[in-house]
């Protein structure tokens, strides 16, 4: 299997700036999301999702935490200039689509944990948003980590 940031050099080609480099990335989860589709299909639509929305914790909504995708599956990418967030196709968990990115200066902090199946990154940005992202282990998240650490120096903690 490749490593994330194979996996996003092709949709990454055309949007690089003079001087950017694409350095690391990994498939992503929002947090709550995988539970959320999980419950939503066994009760099916609006009460799963109600459901599902009380089960997982409440996060600090607006600013730059608006941009990340709070989508079931997604890819998020790291280069030296900014975090970005590419949507699946839906037959497919290729990265399709551009979804948004995330200047690294808007980064604050991330705290990196382990859940369960997930490495999981707590972001909290410059405006005071926060926004929790599960990177599925089985998809090299030591790529994105490891970007991370390069680009976002003494704003990376890991527990």
């Amino acid at each position: 299997m490749a490593d994330g940031k194979t996996t996003l050099e092709k949709p990454m080609a055309e949007l690089m700036g003079p001087g950017e480099q694409l350095l690391g990335g990994c498939k992503a989860a929002a947090k709550g999301a995988v539970l959320k589709g999980t419950v939503g299909g066994a009760l099916g639509g609006a009460a799963g999702a109600l459901v599902a929305d009380s089960l997982k914790g409440k996060q600090p909504e607006g600013g730059f935490a608006t941009v990340v995708p709070k989508d079931r599956i997604y890819w998020v990418g790291a280069t030296n200039q900014r975090l970005v967030y590419f949507k699946v196709g839906a037959m497919t968990s290729k990265p399709k689509a551009f979804a948004g990115d995330t200047p690294l200066e808007a980064v604050s902090e991330v705290k990196v944990s382990s859940k369960g199946v997930f490495r999981r990154l707590d972001m909290t940005f410059a405006d005071g948003s926060a926004t929790s992202i599960n990177l599925y282990r089985a998809n090299s998240p030591e790529s994105l980590l490891s970007a991370l650490r390069e680009v976002l120096p003494g704003k990376l903690s890991e527990q």
